[in-house]
């Protein structure tokens, strides 16, 4: 049942990419989104046969458990994890979160960013107890990790504010993975913060860039500039969801973060070095989309269709208030 549902939740933004997408090659989006699930899930659905499998004979049973405990068989600790790292998705498996962000409409964007990416975190968390620090988790983490950086720099050269977003959300995610399979409380309950906080703050940002196409028709940074003199209002706001992004002060994204950096110091003091790396660049791409989008001066096609209404106010400061009054509360924390 936990396979089943796991993978039906791919239906609905399925069905949202292809009805409602922009562009033809919405049919490339969902078809790539597809194969990859389709050959991550499979052999996951085979290491679940094998953890319910129940036989009569004493040799075999005692197979499975070898197989399935066993830290030198590195190839099932691939099976288990490979599913929920492509839902994620980890570096190497996110080809197809950039076409499927960009061809989805508003709300298939928001759904895949607040609810879809954030189950294969749900499934690694509900499996991790399976997991055992050998070679292939170390491996999953340098990857992880060194890769994030790199869509870091990616993120500086890219024009397009919805591929951008989308890259962020895997660069923002590498932390999530490391908190999960480092196979400690303290990295589970960090990296259990980051994903209500980024489903949340990354949903946001999604909606005001759809407010600010709605108005431009186009997602590239010189269409879309100086809304810090026309709407101020809605400045604000993006500026909080975009600080709120990459881990600002008096954020909840914060302290996830610092939970997680203070665990992975514990293991490879090393790895600080990369995470340094990896937050520098984070912040300075999230910035490039607030001063380009809201600094400047103002096209005279943004001037004449720039105002807000009282939903969509309402809509950004939804998002935005948890983000800021969550972490006051030291009993949610």
């Amino acid at each position: 049942m936990f396979y089943f549902f796991f993978e039906w939740s791919l239906i609905p933004i399925f069905l949202i990419i292809m009805g409602w997408g922009y562009q033809p090659e919405r049919i490339k989006a969902r078809i790539s989104l597809f194969f990859y699930t389709l050959f991550a899930s499979l052999p996951l659905l085979l290491v679940l046969l094998l953890l319910n499998f129940r036989a009569n004979s004493i040799i075999l049973n005692l197979l499975i458990f070898v197989v399935i405990y066993s830290n030198k068989f590195y190839l099932l600790t691939i099976l288990r994890v490979l599913a929920f790292l492509v839902k994620f998705p980890m570096f190497t498996f996110h080809l197809w979160l950039p076409k499927a962000h960009v061809e989805a409409p508003v709300s298939g964007s928001i759904i895949l960013a607040g609810v879809l990416l954030k189950l294969g975190g749900y499934g690694l968390i509900r499996i991790y107890f399976l997991l055992r620090e050998n070679l292939i988790i170390i491996l999953i983490i340098s990857i992880s990790l060194i890769g994030s950086g790199l869509l870091g720099i990616i993120c500086l050269i890219q024009r397009d504010i919805k591929v951008v977003i989308a890259y962020s959300s895997v660069v923002h995610i590498a932390l999530i993975i490391v908190g999960v399979l480092i196979i400690n409380n303290i990295g589970v309950e960090g990296a259990i913060l980051v994903i209500i906080a980024h489903g949340i703050c990354s949903s946001g940002i999604f909606a005001g860039a759809n407010l600010i196409y709605e108005r431009s028709h186009s997602r590239r940074y010189f269409l879309n500039k100086g809304y810090l003199n026309t709407t101020p209002f809605f400045s604000i706001f993006w500026f909080i969801l975009i600080v709120a992004n990459f881990g600002g002060p008096f954020t909840y994204n914060l302290l996830g973060e610092i939970l997680l950096i203070v665990r992975l110091r514990q293991i490879v003091k090393l790895s600080l070095f990369i995470v340094c790396f990896l937050s520098f660049f984070s912040a300075a791409y999230r910035l490039v989309i607030y001063s380009s989008t809201q600094q400047g001066q103002a096209l005279s096609l943004n001037q004449t269709v720039s105002f807000f209404s009282c939903r969509e106010y309402i809509m950004l400061i939804s998002h935005a208030w948890p983000l800021i009054l969550i972490p006051l509360n030291g009993s949610i924390i």
